[in-house]
């Protein structure tokens, strides 16, 4: 493929084989960037969102403080100007809304539903 006229190239990818380790996800579905070049994704089946650095090279889980837990997330949406980050579930079919968050450094945030 190319684009412009210059070939498309993977720079970074992370992951690989299917599970729930930090090191692998199933089924992951939406992701967001913060503006500390933080990859914020939503790893659906593993009902969680993992954190990763911009280089992707390390991960963490970030806990999201909400009723019954995190539901297989798939869409992400984080308003900057604002500072809050948008959920979006399939399985419970709801949004969930994080109000006041910087950045995806903290390793526990709490809904505004919660």
């Amino acid at each position: 493929m190319e684009v412009d006229g210059a070939a498309v190239r993977t720079v970074r990818s992370y992951g690989g084989l299917e599970g729930s380790a930090l090191t692998q996800m199933k089924n992951p579905r939406g992701l967001a960037v913060d503006g500390e070049g933080h990859v914020l994704v939503a790893d659906s089946d593993n009902n969680r969102l993992l954190v990763m650095d911009q280089s992707l090279s390390s991960a963490r889980e970030m806990y999201v403080n909400v009723a019954g837990g995190l539901k297989g997330p798939r869409c992400l949406w984080y308003d900057q100007s604002r500072k809050r980050l948008y959920i979006g579930e399939g399985h419970q079919g709801r949004v969930i809304v994080i109000d006041h968050l910087k950045d995806f450094a903290a390793s526990q945030v709490k809904s505004c539903m919660a």
